[in-house]
């Protein structure tokens, strides 16, 4: 049943989710640098403007008295940008220069042993206030050069904010330039390595499932080593294996429809035929009497061929109809059916345990044991015999069907089980192909155990 297949949407697509993902992860690495990054920046600041204010109040060193005049405070406050500066040399010992005008403090930081974490939050906390708000905060570190005093000095926050604000825009602006170029770079690359190829590997698949039997669709595999170069040869192998199956499947069913259409009129030409047969058998003549058989037996082959022929081409093996079965009456059955019970060349050896039972369709894996000794009596060139024997291993009956012919050539080994190719002696090669079919649709197995000069011996495995 043909279906329709659903085009894939652009933002879906393989290539676009990547590209989002890869810009979405670039951002994520970016947000992580920028946050200690705008919390170095501040801290950094701070200390620059603290460092100012150690090298200001130094003037009143210098003074007499330690005084310096309304201006020269006003000038240097104003050079800081601050609105005072105190330091602190000890308990009751302390300079300061401080703004004529008054002022409100609305925060307190303190720089000496500053964690990471506080000052994160502390620049996240500046960055928060609205610029031109007029915040004043004070701010305390390490005097210059003197670990043992401190300095403490007040600004206005807007100082702060406006530079943090311009240091922000331009990670920002950084951040946008570095991701989308990090992220096409990326997708390139991953898309070279990756994308393309699942691409051309989707385009074949929908293309081969649309007509398998195009040739011009045969997908050619990248010379690369790493895991795509791998799915890429083994998805080019099973293309090939699934082409070939297909084919073998239409040229098996095309045959199955000839030989169906032919199979009535087939089957009177036979039957005209097996008449003349009988007839001829009441002949006495010692000519006709030595003719004859080989004639009804050449006639029974091709009557079985042209049945197994047919069955095969029919398709699916009918489901087996489990039922009791004495396994040994039934290989004394198959004997009596070959006519090895009168036959003094060739034996059927039966060593089924006696009163052995398996549960299977009866008539199906009677039709198993025809055809494989009927094979070992086809092989016996001139005198042998076939032996059958059970065994148990694992809750499971082995079945060994030896037999004392000239053993298997190895170019009709490699396709034993095949139809249509290990067919000898005027056979089609079916009876393995079926017999295979019937047993794995008991749920057992079917193989050539070995295979020599001294004979075959084939293994059939069932459930008990």
């Amino acid at each position: 049943m043909q279906r329709n297949i659903r085009k894939v949407p652009i933002k879906e697509s393989l290539s676009t989710r990547l590209l989002m993902f890869t810009i979405f992860f670039v951002l994520i690495a970016e947000i992580l640098i920028y946050v200690p990054s705008i919390a170095s920046f501040r801290q950094n600041w701070i200390e620059q403007k603290i460092t100012a204010a150690n090298i200001a109040i130094l003037v009143i060193e210098a003074a007499p008295d330690y005084i310096v005049s309304r201006m020269l405070a006003d000038e240097l406050l104003s050079s800081t940008e601050t609105h005072s500066i105190i330091r602190i040399m000890g308990e009751d010992n302390q300079q300061a220069l401080f703004a004529i005008e008054e002022f409100e403090i609305s925060a307190k930081y303190d720089m000496r042993n500053l964690s990471w974490w506080v000052s994160i939050k502390d620049a996240f906390t500046a960055l928060s206030h609205m610029q031109n708000n007029g915040r004043i905060i004070e701010v305390t570190g390490h005097a210059m050069g003197n670990l043992d005093e401190d300095i403490i000095i007040t600004f206005n926050e807007d100082l702060l904010y406006s530079d943090m604000y311009t240091y922000s825009g331009n990670i920002v602006l950084l951040t946008i330039v570095i991701s989308l170029f990090t992220a096409m770079l990326v997708y390139y690359s991953l898309s070279n390595l990756f994308v393309r190829p699942v691409k051309k590997i989707t385009d074949n698949l929908v293309a081969f499932r649309k007509a398998p039997e195009d040739m011009t669709t045969s997908f050619i595999p990248e010379d690369r080593e790493d895991e795509i170069g791998v799915v890429m040869r083994e998805f080019s192998a099973m293309q090939e294996d699934i082409r070939k199956a297909l084919n073998q499947k239409t040229h098996l069913a095309k045959l199955g429809s000839a030989i169906s259409n032919i199979n009535h009129d087939l089957r009177n030409m036979l039957a005209s035929v097996q008449l003349v047969t009988d007839h001829l058998a009441t002949i006495d003549n010692p000519i006709v009497q030595q003719l004859a058989p080989r004639f009804v037996k050449s006639l029974d082959r091709a009557i079985r061929l042209c049945e197994n022929t047919l069955q095969y081409g029919g398709g699916d093996i009918e489901k087996p109809k489990i039922d009791t079965c004495d396994l040994r009456s039934l290989i004394d059955d198959v004997s009596t059916s070959l006519g090895l019970l009168d036959n003094s060349n060739i034996k059927l050896i039966n060593k089924i345990t006696p009163g052995f039972e398996i549960n299977v369709d009866n008539d199906q894996i009677f039709r198993v044991f025809m055809n494989i000794c009927r094979n070992a009596v086809q092989a016996i060139i001139d005198k042998g015999h076939i032996t059958v024997r059970n065994t148990l291993e694992d809750n499971m009956v082995l079945i060994d069907i030896t037999d004392t012919g000239p053993g298997i050539p190895d170019k009709i080994k490699q396709n034993l089980f095949e139809p249509f190719k290990s067919g000898s002696n005027g056979g089609a090669g079916l009876g393995l192909a079926i017999s295979k079919e019937i047993i794995i649709a008991h749920g057992g197995t079917l193989e050539l155990i070995e295979s020599n000069d001294k004979g075959s011996t084939f293994r059939i495995t069932l459930p008990l």
